[in-house]
């Protein structure tokens, strides 16, 4: 890994394509995200639900989305083959691709939690609930992260998918899972955030498998010596 920056500026190129491509859509989303946060806000336990709901559903999407259009389309459409021959390495174009990736959902991903806590803090919602919150979207950033590896290290739409799908489905029972473990069932309704042993060994946890995800990616990508 130590030629990372060998060819920064190419890189930096790169990821500036990836944003040219998605910066409508996702500005498209962080709008809709300002509407779901709006109607969390209202705090009334079915709003809030509802909002919830659309939430998680709009953090997939938009991990979704990102890993088919900046990679997978990219060899189906044969822009790879097109990339591939301009003054790039395959090294550079591994590096490129897992920046823009995690960049362009990394800020939405931010800016989205970051919301959800504010209108938690800020309004009649209990703070109980900010760990769950924090928690499931942990979940769904390693979620992304493992599926992004898949594209980046498969090119394979079918196998993209159906590790969308299995982590989707785990994501259900892991929502489950956190409601019924009483050190956060039972913290839910109170007025402050209660990080206890179990909720911070759920996020160590979590932001530990994230980063093996994505340095184990990082790592297989640079063994590749092609990507057609």
């Amino acid at each position: 890994m130590s030629n990372i920056f060998s060819n920064a500026r190419m890189i930096k190129l790169l990821i500036g394509k990836d944003w040219q491509l998605v910066k409508k859509s996702l500005a498209a989303y962080l709008a809709g995200g300002v509407l779901v946060i709006g109607l969390m806000g209202m705090a009334t336990p079915l709003l809030f639900n509802t909002g919830a709901i659309l939430m998680i559903t709009l953090m997939i999407v938009i991990g979704a989305r990102s890993a088919i259009e900046l990679v997978i389309n990219e060899k189906k459409d044969q822009t790879l083959a097109f990339v591939l021959s301009l003054p790039v390495t395959p090294q550079d174009y591994a590096w490129a691709k897992l920046g823009a990736n995690l960049l362009l959902y990394l800020v939405p991903w931010l800016l989205l939690v970051l919301g959800m806590l504010a209108v938690i803090v800020s309004s009649p919602v209990y703070n109980g609930v900010i760990p769950l919150v924090v928690l499931v979207s942990v979940f769904i950033l390693l979620s992304y992260c493992c599926y992004l590896a898949t594209a980046l290290l498969t090119y394979s739409e079918g196998y993209t998918t159906a590790v969308m799908i299995i982590t989707n489905l785990l994501l259900n029972g892991f929502i489950i899972w956190l409601l019924r473990m009483p050190a956060i069932h039972l913290t839910l309704e109170a007025p402050t955030a209660s990080w206890n042993s179990t909720s911070l060994g759920l996020l160590t946890g979590g932001i530990t498998l994230i980063i093996i995800v994505l340095l184990g990616t990082a790592a297989l990508q640079q063994r590749k010596t092609s990507f057609l």
